[in-house]
């Protein structure tokens, strides 16, 4: 699986070293919102939440396959080591929803779609941020990349 902490150190230093085109949230002036490209026609949109010049946490939200005819995005969370257990996490998916959503009625107008989060079945932190921010009701699936058993949260928004 993929795991979005990998990702924290690296956007924390493109941050720091100005590579980063970022622009500040539309309902949460407290996020920044970044757009780049992993992969050929592959948008993906990270929502970070600063501490000054410091990464406290962030959200990425990457199209997946559409889901009962509406786009879904997979949803990757992550919040810096010192930050944890003080609620960021729920704060920064809540935010992080509500500004794709403004975002694809404006830009896509899009009214629809799904937020999913794949877990594995072992992290019981992102089991209970996912449970407390998507869905209630997971359903039991395999991790296309790693073949590890997992749990798919999904939200319709």
């Amino acid at each position: 699986m993929t795991d979005p902490h990998d990702s924290l150190p690296s956007f924390q230093r493109a941050l720091r070293d100005g590579e980063l085109i970022v622009q500040k949230g539309a309902l949460d002036r407290e996020l920044i919102v970044h757009l780049d490209h992993p992969a050929p026609g592959v948008n993906r949109m990270t929502y970070a939440k600063l501490d000054g010049k410091k990464v406290v946490g962030l959200v990425q939200m990457v199209p997946a396959q559409l889901l009962n005819g509406l786009p879904c995005f997979q949803a990757g969370v992550a919040v810096a080591r010192e930050y944890r257990r003080k609620g960021h996490a729920k704060r920064l998916v809540a935010a992080a929803i509500a500004e794709l959503k403004q975002g694809l009625a404006r830009d896509a107008k899009i009214k629809s779609f799904y937020v999913e989060a794949i877990v594995s079945v072992e992290n019981e932190p992102s089991k209970r941020l996912a449970a407390a921010t998507i869905s209630k009701e997971p359903t039991a699936v395999t991790d296309e990349l790693s073949g590890q058993p997992a749990l798919q949260y999904v939200l319709k928004v």
